[in-house]
C-alpha cells in the first residue's frame, strides 16, 4: 500500500527572474489525504488514464468531459497536471455555457453535501484550466441514481411483479442534480486515480525539480545563498519524486517516459538558461539528509 503525498510538486515554485521564492512543499487536504493509497495493480490501471493525458489531442478530450464521463474529465486534469496548455477558450460560448451547467447541478452537490472533496475555488470559466478541478470532481462522481418511470411502476405494481416499496422513485427530469451521486457507487476506483495522479504530479515535480538543478544563476535575481537553498532543496524534492514516481506511474521506465513528456512542458521555467557545468543529483545516491 502506498500514500499519495506528492501533489506538493505539482505546485513546487521555480526560480524566474525576479522571485526569490524556492521549490517548497504543500499537503493536499487532510479530507483526501486519509483516502488517497493505492496498490501495484491500481498503478497499472491508471497508465491507461496517464497515457491518454499525453496522446489525445486537448480539445478532444475537452469536448467530451463533461460529468457523464468522469475517466475523460481525469485525462484531461492529468494533461494539464502534465503542463499541456487548456483549451477551453477554444470552445465555442454555446458549448462552454453547457459544459458549466452540467458542472453547476454538480457543484450544488458538492456545496450542500457535508463531505468535502478539495479545497478549490470555483470561478465558472476559470476552473476549466485547474487540473485539480477535473481531477477532483472525476474522482468524486457517482453512478446515476436508478430511474423508474411512474407508468412502469404503475404496471408493475398492477401485475404483481414487484413490492414498490423498496424502489426509489426518481422522477424522470432532465435535472442533472437528480441523475448523478456524489461519493457513492463511484464510476472510478478512486485508487487507480491516486495512482494515475500520483504518477503525473511526481512526473512533472521531478522535470521541475531537475531543471532547478541546472539553471544558471544569472538567470535569477536571488541571492547566493537563496540560490544554493533553492538548488539543494531542489535535489532533494528530485529524489523524493522520482521514488513516489516509480510506485504511481508501475515502473521506472514508464515514470522517466511520463516525466520526459512533462520536461517539454515546463513553460517560463523550461526556457532559463543553464549552467553547463550543473548536474542534477546523482538518483542511484543515497541523500546524506
Amino acid at each position: 500500500m502506498k500514500f499519495r503525498p506528492f501533489a506538493a510538486l505539482a505546485a513546487a515554485a521555480c526560480l524566474t527572474a525576479g522571485l526569490s521564492t524556492v521549490a517548497h512543499a504543500q499537503t493536499r487536504k487532510k479530507e483526501l489525504d486519509n483516502q488517497s493509497t493505492f496498490e501495484a495493480i491500481d498503478a497499472t490501471k491508471g497508465k491507461e488514464y496517464v497515457e491518454a493525458a499525453m496522446t489525445t489531442p486537448m480539445l478532444d478530450l475537452l469536448k467530451q468531459a463533461d460529468v457523464t464521463r468522469p475517466a475523460i474529465m481525469l485525462e484531461y486534469g492529468l494533461a494539464l497536471e502534465l503542463g499541456r496548455p487548456s483549451v477551453s477558450s477554444q470552445l465555442s460560448q454555446d458549448d462552454r455555457d453547457k459544459l458549466k451547467r452540467g458542472f453547476r447541478d454538480m457543484l450544488d452537490l458538492y456545496l450542500n453535501s457535508s463531505d468535502k472533496f478539495g479545497k478549490v475555488t470555483f470561478k465558472e470559466d476559470s476552473m476549466l484550466d485547474l487540473p485539480e478541478f477535473w481531477i477532483l470532481l472525476a474522482e468524486h462522481i457517482g453512478r446515476p441514481k436508478r430511474r423508474v418511470d411512474a407508468t412502469d411502476v404503475a404496471q408493475l405494481t398492477m401485475d404483481g411483479r414487484t413490492d414498490t416499496s423498496s424502489m426509489m422513485f426518481i422522477p424522470d427530469t432532465s435535472e442533472q442534480d437528480k441523475e448523478f451521486n456524489l461519493n457513492a457507487d463511484l464510476v472510478l476506483k478512486r485508487s487507480v486515480v491516486n495512482a494515475a495522479t500520483t504518477c503525473v504530479e511526481s512526473a512533472m515535480g521531478f522535470a521541475r525539480m531537475k531543471k532547478i538543478q541546472t539553471i544558471a544563476a544569472s538567470e535569477t535575481k536571488v541571492t547566493p545563498e537563496q540560490f544554493a537553498q533553492a538548488r539543494d532543496m531542489a535535489a532533494r524534492n528530485y529524489r523524493l519524486a522520482y521514488q513516489e514516481g516509480i510506485l504511481g506511474c508501475g515502473d521506472r521506465e514508464y515514470f522517466m517516459k511520463v516525466a520526459d513528456f512533462a520536461g517539454h512542458n515546463l513553460g517560463r521555467l523550461g526556457d532559463l538558461k543553464d549552467d553547463p557545468n550543473a548536474q542534477p543529483v546523482d538518483l542511484n545516491v543515497a541523500a546524506t539528509k
